[in-house]
C-alpha cells in the first residue's frame, strides 16, 4: 500500500481541532489534485460540515469506541478500513489527547509529515496542573503548537520555558480572540550577550542552554563561566565528555541530561566540576551547528543540594 501523506492535529476537549482542520482543508487548493480523508477519534461540540467538506472532495470518518475501551487492533483495523473505502491521497487526523499512544497504531502507510498540537487558554492552567503529562506527550510529538485565545503574550510567558524544554524543536504561536498569529514567547536570558564572558549559575543554566540550541551563533567566542556544579558524562570510551545537569521536563519518567560537548576535556576521575571555557560552533555529521565548549579551567566540587533541576518552574 502507498505512503499516504498524514497530518495529526492533537488537543485535549474543545481545543479548535475541528475548526482547524476545517480552515486548513478550505483553504487550501489540495482538492484540485487529490482527495482528502479525516480520521476522527473525538467528538466535540463543533461539527463538520460534510456536505461543505465534500466540494473539497473531502470525507470524513469516526471511529467509535467499543464499551470495554479501545483494542488496538480495532483502531489499526479501523484506519486500513478507511482507507480501503476512500483511497485518499492525504489524511488529517483528529487526535484526542487522552488516548495516549494512538500514533503508534496507526498502519505504516500512514506517513505522518506534520504534527500541531493545539492548547486552549481558558483550559490551559487546568490541563498543565492536572494533566502534564499527557500535555508534554503531545507537545513533544508535534512540529507546530499553538496557544489559541490568549489575549497577550505577556500571559504565555511564564510558561515558555516548560515547554520550550518539552519540544525544544517546534515553534510555538499564539491566536489572540480576534484570530492573529505572533510567536508565542521568547527567551528571557538573564545575561547579556553584548558580553564577551557570561558568568552562568545553576539558575541561568537552561536559559543558556535553551538558547544555545536555537542560536549556538550568539556564544561564538565568548567565554563562559560555570560557576555552580556541573556534571561530566559520556557514552563510552570513544565519545567526547559532556557536561551538563539532569533536568526535568514533566515528571520524574521524564528526566533528561541537557549538556554541551566539551572539547579536549581531561576530567582525571571528576565527575562535579565548576568550568570555565571558551566557545565555538560546530556542525556535526548531519550538518547542525551546536555549540561545543573548550575548558581552561576545570575544577572538581561538590554534587548540587538539588540533583534534578526542575523544568516546570516558571520563569
Amino acid at each position: 500500500m502507498k505512503e499516504i501523506d498524514t497530518r495529526l492535529v492533537y488537543g485535549f476537549l474543545d481545543a479548535g481541532k475541528t475548526t482547524y482542520i476545517t480552515e486548513n482543508i478550505r483553504d487550501d487548493r489540495f482538492y484540485k489534485y487529490g482527495s482528502t480523508l479525516i480520521m476522527c477519534f473525538e467528538q466535540g461540540v463543533e461539527k463538520y460540515d460534510e456536505e461543505q467538506l465534500s466540494e473539497k472532495r473531502t470525507d470524513v470518518v469516526y471511529y467509535k469506541r467499543n464499551n470495554a475501551g479501545n483494542d488496538e487492533s480495532e483502531i489499526t483495523r479501523f484506519c486500513l478500513e478507511s482507507i480501503e473505502k476512500y483511497q485518499p491521497d492525504r489524511i488529517y487526523v483528529e487526535m484526542n489527547a487522552m488516548m495516549q499512544g494512538l500514533r503508534e497504531l496507526f498502519p505504516d502507510c500512514m506517513h505522518v509529515t506534520f504534527a500541531a498540537a493545539l492548547i486552549d487558554w481558558s483550559t490551559m492552567p487546568v490541563y498543565y496542573v492536572n494533566f502534564m503529562q499527557m500535555m508534554k506527550q503531545m507537545v513533544s510529538e508535534s512540529n507546530q503548537v499553538t496557544f489559541r485565545g490568549c489575549p497577550s503574550s505577556d500571559l504565555l510567558e511564564p510558561y515558555g520555558q516548560a515547554f520550550r524544554l518539552m519540544n525544544p524543536k517546534a515553534s510555538y504561536l499564539r491566536r489572540d480572540p480576534m484570530g492573529y498569529h505572533e510567536k508565542a514567547f521568547g527567551l528571557f536570558l538573564p545575561f547579556s550577550l553584548e558580553d564577551r564572558e557570561i558568568t552562568i549559575t545553576e539558575k541561568t543554566y537552561l536559559p543558556l542552554w535553551l538558547d544555545a540550541l536555537d542560536h549556538p551563533e550568539h556564544y561564538e567566542g565568548k567565554v563562559i563561566h560555570f560557576t555552580d556544579p556541573l556534571e561530566l558524562q559520556r557514552i563510552d570510551e570513544s565519545s567526547p565528555w559532556t557536561c551538563g545537569r539532569v533536568v526535568m521536563t514533566c515528571c520524574m519518567a521524564d528526566l533528561q541530561f541537557m549538556s554541551f560537548e566539551l572539547e579536549a576535556a581531561d576530567p582525571r576521575g571528576k565527575r562535579w566540576v565548576t568550568i570555565d571555557a571558551s566557545a565555538k560552533v560546530v556542525s556535526d555529521s548531519y550538518g547542525q551547528r551546536k555549540l561545543v565548549l573548550t575548558p581552561t579551567r576545570m575544577d572538581r566540587t561538590d554534587p548540587p543540594e538539588e540533583m534534578i533541576l526542575d523544568g516546570r518552574r516558571q520563569e
